[in-house]
């Protein structure tokens, strides 16, 4: 019998406690548009996430530029990250170029 992955999937990650994890990665893989819905039209394109480790989110900017405006905004994209995935997944974003 088979059985489609979209069916096992789901099961198979909330038994081995990845739904969180899995969402995290979803999230990160949909920034562009994630941050379309935190700060509005014209954020996507301008900066990726590039690692996710200890709490802390590194994302990288365009330029210097982005990544001064974007920092000033941590604290509106952190509410909106906490909203999303919960709130013990990110703490803190550091801002490169």
């Amino acid at each position: 019998m088979w059985l489609s992955l979209k069916k096992i999937i789901p099961g198979t990650a909330k038994r081995l406690k990845l739904k969180e994890s899995l969402a995290a990665g979803q999230f990160l893989t949909n920034w562009d548009q994630e941050i379309e819905g935190c700060l509005g039209d014209g954020f996507a394109q301008k900066s990726k996430p590039v690692a996710l480790k200890n709490k802390i989110l590194v994302v990288d900017c365009l330029n210097s530029v982005w990544a001064a405006e974007l920092n000033l905004r941590q604290e509106k994209i952190l509410r909106w990250i906490k909203k999303k995935l919960g709130r013990d997944k990110v703490e803190k974003i550091k801002f490169i170029s």
